[in-house]
């Protein structure tokens, strides 16, 4: 049989991304200052869309409504709820009409958003775009140094919730100020749990941070040096006469010679007391809650948007009407804007309807969380969630990327509320592997010096309370806590005898 070219019409049906359900969602993975920024470019470029505050005023200045004016001079988001039905799945079978089996997307003129539109700057296509990094200066804030070792140093969405909590308790010279009992009350953890966090903090960059006065500030520093010795240990229990220059007295407590003490003395002029002086803090990108949840009298938890950081938008219909009448070659301009306005206010209630709904399906699931403590943490994942609201996964990740949302407990990430999950005895799996982490710590701070619990036996004791679990597992999460062997910590205890 010859191979030969030939023509062929074939007919068939496939979905095609359009600009338009690419730049929705877009919108939706943005927080509410990103998108905010993207409102107020616009606003300034399409001459249709106007602010609420800023409209209103004018249509009292220039125009008195009668019983003859139509009803929707005005067409804003809240009423266009009537007349729009959100599909908030940005994942559903949302193709173009005139879609075809060729590569690439249909561009129309209608949607000229240049700044952000995915033909002419693919920032927001990008996973690894952060535009808020963009928009601060090129110097690191202290908070963002933070922010990056806390990310690295802790695996449990727990110790990271109490680590940002602590970063709160920070001063302009570095040093922890905050009540670790007010966070232990807050987040309904143990206070141990607090401080052994606090502890781990300490070891962050600058050196000194995270102190709680100047003494333990200087240790810490000595420490980092390797110069932290019984006796400079003991002259930083005299600072007071370092400080009133009695340099003698120093010498006979410290039991060392005057070379001795003079150098241990230049050793703690080389420190610095003020770990965060050299660090800025005017570019510090404060977090805005998208969401906010509140405890109703009844016990209930509702959820709220955060619509106050977002600036209102409404459609001036009588500026297109005279214009359009007026002048006809500027009628195909403002139908491409007017095109523009409405898909922007659409795809805004999409975002916020979709925003609200993943929120409550959280704060539902979680709700024990809210009543008890990180230790309720229940085990969540994305398809649970797109399941329960039937969306697609990539729906929800988006919604979830790089939003906060404010609670009793605390200003959190929304991908707190998920983790891994782990099985137990009876069949479920309903036990949080941040859970299990937690008891493996306390397993291992209340075990005792003379008998070392191995991670057979830590597997035994999980077991004991109905948690089936590996060994294998329990040293990986030993190890991502950064807790010994049993062998390094009977080391450990011997050589502290």
């Amino acid at each position: 049989m010859a191979i030969t070219p030939r023509l062929e019409i074939k007919q068939s049906q496939s979905l095609l991304m359009t600009q338009q359900l690419r730049q929705a969602i877009n919108l939706l993975q943005l927080n509410n200052i990103e998108l905010s920024e993207i409102i107020e470019q616009e606003l300034q470029r399409n001459p249709l869309l106007e602010k609420e505050e800023d409209l209103l005023s004018s249509q009292e200045d220039n125009f008195s409504p009668t019983i003859d004016s139509p009803a929707k001079e005005l067409y804003s988001a809240t009423n266009q709820e009537e007349d729009f039905q959100a599909d908030i799945d940005y994942d559903n079978n949302y193709a173009d009409d005139y879609a075809s089996d060729r590569e690439g997307y249909d561009i129309t003129a209608d949607y000229n958003w240049s700044d952000y539109s995915t033909q002419k700057d693919n920032r927001f296509t990008d996973d690894n775009f952060d535009y808020c990094q963009q928009r601060l200066a090129a110097d690191k804030s202290l908070y963002k140094h933070l922010e990056e070792q806390i990310s690295i140093k802790f695996n449990s969405a727990a110790d990271k919730i109490i680590a940002h909590h602590l970063c709160e308790g920070l001063d302009a010279a570095g040093y922890f100020r905050g009540s670790t009992s007010e966070i232990a009350n807050l987040l309904k953890c143990s206070q141990s749990k607090v401080t052994d966090v606090l502890s781990q903090l300490k070891n962050f960059e600058p050196s000194g941070i995270f102190a709680q006065d100047l003494k333990e500030c200087l240790s810490i520093q000595l420490k980092d040096k390797n110069r932290l010795d019984p006796a400079i240990a003991t002259l930083l229990d005299n600072l007071h006469l370092l400080a009133a220059g009695k340099i003698k007295e120093l010498q006979q407590i410290c039991n060392v010679d005057l070379e001795d003490i003079q150098s241990m003395i230049s050793d703690i002029r080389s420190l610095n007391p003020k770990p965060t002086a050299d660090w800025l803090f005017d570019t510090t990108s404060y977090i805005i809650p998208d969401v906010f949840v509140r405890r109703s009298k009844n016990g209930e938890y509702r959820v709220e948007l955060n619509s106050h950081s977002l600036p209102r938008v409404l459609i001036n219909h009588q500026y297109y009407s005279e214009l359009a009448n007026k002048d006809k070659s500027a009628k195909r301009f403002l139908k491409e804007k007017l095109s523009s306005a409405n898909f922007l206010i659409k795809a805004m209630h999409q975002r916020a309807t979709t925003i609200l709904r993943v929120s409550e399906e959280i704060v539902r699931t979680q709700f024990d969380f809210f009543e008890h403590g990180i230790e309720k943490l229940k085990p969540l994942n994305l398809k649970e969630i797109a399941y329960n609201l039937e969306l697609h996964e990539s729906t929800i990740s988006r919604v979830t990327n790089n939003k906060y949302m404010h609670t009793p407990r605390g200003l959190l990430e929304l991908k707190f509320f998920f983790s891994a999950a782990a099985g137990s005895f009876i069949g479920k799996e309903d036990i949080s592997t941040v859970s299990i982490k937690h008891k493996i710590k306390n397993i291992i701070k209340a075990e005792d010096p003379k008998k070392i619990l191995s991670d057979d036996n830590i597997v035994d004791i999980l077991a004991q309370e109905g948690i089936k679990i590996a060994r294998r597992t329990v040293a990986k999460y030993r190890e991502s806590m950064n807790i010994p062997t049993s062998a390094e910590r009977k080391r450990k205890h011997r050589s502290s005898i």
